[in-house]
């Protein structure tokens, strides 16, 4: 599947850590939109469902807190593709990838430079601090918890701010290198 802007939908599902499911029981034809929690079919952030006038409904989890509650997004597209694509958009899943980082116990942390303009904004988010400030007046070096590295993969792309699985942090279009923290405050490569 292609969506219109020429990224392939595996793609763009593979980078945020999601899969597609369908149930072959299920009569109402539904695409799930799934994050890779560890069990079995995953867990549904979303959905396509088709309509019996050949359009598609896009359904999301567009509010945290709420299991397995979706609220529809988006009416009449003409594909499956596209009622994905804007399920994904509106998916919040952060609060369940959140909860799995921080049930595994790690301690890993990663530091990213961002303009000083975003620096405030995630900072509010749990587990982002600013680093002693430096001599730069247009940026900030910000110190992620893996927590909150996960909050922000669960991010809509809509909000202008997420993490991929690549190791970058995208704010308003332009991504920006996450660098994982080794003991001494050295950094080492990527995000995993």
């Amino acid at each position: 599947m292609t969506i219109t802007d020429g990224t392939s939908l595996t793609d763009l599902l593979s980078a945020r850590g999601l899969f597609l499911t369908q149930d072959e029981g299920d009569a109402t034809g539904a695409i799930y939109l799934c994050v890779r929690d560890g069990l079995p079919g995953g867990y549904p952030i979303g959905y396509a469902l088709p309509s019996r006038a050949g359009t598609w409904f896009a359904y999301a989890r567009s509010r945290p807190g709420r299991i397995f509650a979706c609220d529809q997004v988006d009416s009449g597209l003409w594909s499956p593709e596209s009622a994905l694509r804007s399920a994904l958009a509106h998916a919040r899943y952060g609060d369940v990838l959140y909860a799995l980082e921080q049930s595994t116990g790690t301690d890993t942390t990663y530091t990213v430079k961002v303009p000083r303009s975003w620096a405030t904004h995630l900072t509010a988010l749990p587990g982002v601090t600013v680093r002693p400030a430096g001599p730069s007046l247009t940026s900030r070096t910000l110190r992620l918890t893996a927590p909150a590295v996960a909050l922000l993969r669960g991010q809509p792309e809509r909000d202008g701010c997420h993490a991929d699985l690549a190791g970058r942090l995208w704010l308003a279009g332009v991504g920006y290198e996450l660098r994982r923290e080794v003991r001494g405050s050295r950094t080492e490569g990527l995000l995993d």
